[in-house]
C-alpha cells in the first residue's frame, strides 16, 4: 500500500469509526478495535488522533459544515458527510498540510465507491481551507461547547459557577497517569527508569503527583514500552480515581468488600496498601469483566476472592460476614472522565440519568447492611452530576438512621482543590490534571 494510499484508508477508517458512535451508539473504544488496524501501521497514531478529536468538537464541526453545504446530504451518503466532518477537524485542529487533506480525502471517497462525489468533497474541503475565519454562524449552545443540550444543562444546575469550567476541561484531552506499586519500586526510582529506557530526562517524562505512587506522563507511554509492566511494577490508572483506595483504608484494615470492582484498578491499589491481616472480597456482576480483575491481579502477582454477581442482590453471594470497609465505585455516567472517553457525550442520554440513580441507590442500600458498626463505607463515582452522587447519599441517609457523613479525606493538596458537597467532595475534571470524581465517605454508627 502506498503512503498515499495508506494515508487515505485511515480517513476511511476514522469516518467509520466516528459514525458507528455517532449514527450506531457504539463506543470509540469498541468502534476502534473494530477497524482492525495493524499496531504497525504508520499512521495509527494519527488515525485514533482523528477519530477522539472529531468525536470531541463533533458539534462543531457538523455545524460549520453546513456552512459550506448548499444542502442537506442523503442520508444515504451519511459516511462521506462524517468524512467531510473529519476533514474539518484536520484543517481546523491539526498542523496537517492542507492539500494533503484535500488529496487523501478524496482519494478515501474512492475507497468507499462514492465516486460521483469525489469533485462535490474536493470542492467542499478547498472551500473550507480559502474560507477560514467563515465559522459559528448562528451557532447554539451544543456548538458552542461541544456537548448536548441536556448535559449542558445538567452541568448549569449541578454546577452553577464552574459549569463552563467543566466543559472547557472536558474538551481537552486527559494526561496518562501510572500507580506504581510500592511493594515493588518506589515512585521516584520507577520515573528514573522510564528515562533511562526511553532515553529521556525525568522532565521529559513526567512527575510525580500528590499521592505518592502517582505518575502523570506528559506524554503517552505504550504499556510495552513501560519498564516490568508485566511484572507488576505499575498499572494504569488516574491520579483521581487513586484517591479512593487511599482514603477508604486510611489506616485502617481487616475485611474488605470492593464492589463494582471491573476492571480492578482499585482491587490492585488496595490489596497493594493492606497489611497481611487484611482480605479484599471483589464483585462483579459481569463475567468478562471479572475476568479482567483475574488478570490484572495476576500480573501484579495479588490474590482477592473475586464473585461474578450482581452485588446488590446480596442473598446470591454474600457469606454473612460482615465487613469492615466497604468500596462502592458505582456505575454511572462517566460525565467526570469526558475528557479520556470523548463518546461519552454521544452515548449518553438524559433519561439514562434518572436509571443509574435508581440502582446507585439500590446498591448503597443493599451494601449498607452488610457493614459493620462502626465500619466506613465509601461511594465513589466517576460523575459530575449531583443526582449521582448527593441524591443517592441523602437517599440512603433517609432509609437509616446509623448513615454518618464522615468528613475524613486525604489531608494533602488534592483535599485543598476539592469542593466539599452536602455528603461529601468533588474533584472537578481537569484538576491537577486528574479525571472528576465524586467521594462520600460514611461511617456506620454503633447504635
Amino acid at each position: 500500500m502506498s503512503i498515499n494510499n495508506n494515508g487515505a484508508m485511515i480517513r476511511v477508517k476514522a469516518a467509520q469509526v466516528v459514525d458507528a458512535v455517532v449514527n450506531k451508539g457504539r463506543s470509540l473504544d469498541r468502534a476502534i478495535e473494530k477497524a482492525n488496524l495493524d499496531d504497525d501501521n504508520s499512521q495509527k497514531s494519527l488515525f485514533k488522533a482523528i477519530c477522539f478529536g472529531t468525536i470531541r468538537f463533533y458539534w462543531e464541526l457538523k455545524l460549520q459544515l453546513g456552512q459550506y453545504v448548499s444542502r442537506p446530504i442523503r442520508r444515504k451518503d451519511n459516511i462521506i458527510e462524517t468524512l467531510l466532518i473529519i476533514g474539518l477537524f484536520q484543517i481546523k485542529k491539526t498542523r496537517i498540510p492542507p492539500h494533503a487533506i484535500v488529496i487523501q480525502t478524496v482519494e478515501a471517497v474512492r475507497f468507499l465507491k462514492k465516486p460521483n462525489l469525489t469533485a462535490f468533497v474536493n470542492a467542499v474541503l478547498r472551500s473550507v481551507i480559502r474560507s477560514k475565519s467563515k465559522e459559528f454562524i448562528n451557532a447554539n449552545e451544543e456548538a458552542l461547547f461541544n456537548h448536548p443540550a441536556w448535559l449542558i444543562k445538567m452541568l448549569k444546575n449541578s454546577w452553577p459557577r464552574n459549569w463552563q469550567e467543566i466543559i472547557e476541561n472536558n474538551n481537552k484531552q486527559a494526561p496518562m497517569w501510572l500507580r506504581v506499586n510500592q511493594k515493588k519500586i518506589t515512585s521516584k526510582d520507577y520515573l528514573k527508569k522510564i528515562a533511562h529506557s526511553l532515553n529521556l530526562s525525568i522532565d521529559e517524562v513526567g512527575y510525580i503527583g500528590d499521592l505518592g505512587q502517582s505518575i502523570c506522563l506528559k506524554n503517552p507511554i505504550s504499556i510495552k514500552l513501560l519498564p516490568d509492566f508485566y511484572n507488576g511494577h505499575v498499572s494504569v490508572q488516574d491520579g483521581g480515581a487513586q484517591i479512593a483506595a487511599e482514603c477508604l483504608l486510611s489506616g485502617n484494615g481487616g475485611r474488605i468488600l470492593d464492589a463494582c470492582a471491573a476492571p480492578g484498578g482499585k482491587t490492585g491499589q488496595l490489596i497493594e496498601k493492606i497489611n497481611d491481616d487484611s482480605e479484599v472480597t471483589a464483585v462483579d456482576i459481569d463475567l468478562d469483566r471479572a475476568e479482567i480483575i483475574r488478570e490484572n491481579l495476576s500480573r501484579l502477582e495479588l490474590k482477592a476472592n473475586i464473585i461474578t454477581a450482581d452485588v446488590a442482590n446480596t442473598k446470591s453471594w454474600w457469606d454473612s460476614k460482615l465487613f469492615d470497609l466497604i468500596l462502592i465505585d458505582a456505575p454511572c455516567s462517566a460525565t467526570g472522565v469526558i475528557r479520556r472517553h470523548p463518546d461519552i457525550k454521544h452515548l449518553k442520554r438524559e433519561k439514562d440519568i434518572d436509571v443509574l440513580n435508581k440502582i446507585q441507590v439500590n446498591i448503597v442500600n443493599s451494601l449498607w447492611a452488610l457493614l459493620k458498626p462502626g465500619g466506613k463505607l465509601l461511594y465513589v463515582t466517576c460523575s459530575v452530576l449531583i443526582e449521582e452522587n448527593d441524591s443517592v447519599i441523602s437517599e440512603l441517609k433517609k432509609m437509616h438512621p446509623d448513615v454518618l457523613v464522615n468528613n475524613l479525606l486525604l489531608n494533602n493538596n488534592i483535599h485543598d482543590v476539592m469542593h466539599k458537597t452536602d455528603h461529601g467532595y468533588q474533584l472537578l475534571p481537569g484538576t491537577k490534571e486528574m479525571d472528576g470524581f465524586y467521594f462520600s465517605y460514611l461511617e456506620k454508627a454503633i447504635l
